[in-house]
C-alpha cells in the first residue's frame, strides 16, 4: 500500500502522549511523548507528522495480480 498526500507536523501536545499509549498496548513499546514528540533514553527527539491522504494505491500479491487506486476530496 502507498498513501500520498501532505505530511504535517502534530503540534497537538495530546497527540504522541495517546500514541504512546497506543502502541504501548498493542506492541509494548516504551515511548516517552513530550512537548509533540518522542524523547529517546539518550536525548535524542522524534517529531510527529500526520498524512492526511490524497491518493492511496493498494495492491494484491498472489494470482491474479491486482492494484486499485483511491482518491479524496
Amino acid at each position: 500500500m502507498v498513501v500520498e498526500g501532505t505530511a504535517t507536523r502534530v503540534t497537538d501536545p495530546d497527540r504522541p502522549t495517546t500514541l504512546a499509549a497506543l502502541w504501548k498496548s498493542r506492541h509494548n513499546w516504551d515511548l516517552h511523548p513530550a512537548d509533540g514528540a518522542f524523547t529517546g533514553d539518550e536525548g535524542n527527539e522524534a517529531l510527529v507528522f500526520a498524512v492526511i491522504p490524497a491518493k492511496v494505491l493498494a495492491f494484491g500479491k498472489g494470482e491474479p495480480y491486482s492494484q486499485t487506486r483511491y482518491r479524496f476530496a
